[in-house]
């Protein structure tokens, strides 16, 4: 799980970039950005899955397929 400080890094970013960085910040929005962020990142199809996550898709890629000869990302 991405910690709660991170995510507020992140979500701060969007007042330095060129485009807002004029703007005052709202530490509210921000907070709420963040929140949003460790939900997202948490989510285990983003590779935040436990062992036993990961070892149940592999059970279950080998009971629908037979086999691991399978790629997710292209080379």
């Amino acid at each position: 799980m991405a910690s709660m400080e991170l995510c507020r890094g992140k979500a701060a970013q969007a007042w330095c970039t060129e485009k807002n960085k004029h703007k005052e910040m709202d530490s509210d929005l921000a907070e709420a950005f963040a929140e949003i962020l460790q939900e997202i990142w948490s989510q285990p199809w983003l590779g935040n899955a436990t062992n036993e996550q990961l070892l149940e898709e592999l059970k279950t890629r080998i009971e629908i397929h037979w086999d691991l000869n399978y790629r997710t990302v292209d080379d």
